[in-house]
């Protein structure tokens, strides 16, 4: 991945891929932290950070996509770049969603445990 002046992008490709990456794992963990922060609308954060790793290729194509002249077509290996954030998004909603589920049910447990009978 070497920078071409000719085909200017927003981030460098490495540093664009590298960042993506990293927010994709902060973004869900810092959700779980807020959320238990929160006394309403505890759904909020767990929604933004859904939509943010969803949309997370969109986002690095944009910032990683070399910018063309009119007419020009993108080469047979233009998009290869997306395909690393593409197989990190299905683990990192697993992840998050049995992690939820999992704190979810510790909760239940500790509040039942902790109930006057």
């Amino acid at each position: 991945m070497e920078y071409n002046p000719h085909y200017p992008t927003i981030l460098p490709e490495f540093f664009a891929l590298s960042f993506v990456f990293v927010l994709n794992i902060l973004i869900p963990v810092s959700a779980i932290l807020t959320a238990r922060m929160l006394t309403r609308r505890r759904w909020l954060p767990h929604t933004l950070a859904f939509l943010w790793v969803f949309f997370s290729p969109i986002t690095l194509a944009i910032l990683a996509t070399p910018a063309m002249a009119p007419g020009e077509e993108a080469g047979p290996g233009d998009g290869m770049i997306l395909l690393p954030v593409l197989t990190e998004i299905p683990v990192v909603l697993v992840v998050y969603a049995l992690t939820l589920i999992y704190l979810r049910l510790t909760r239940q447990i500790s509040s039942a445990s902790h109930s006057p009978s």
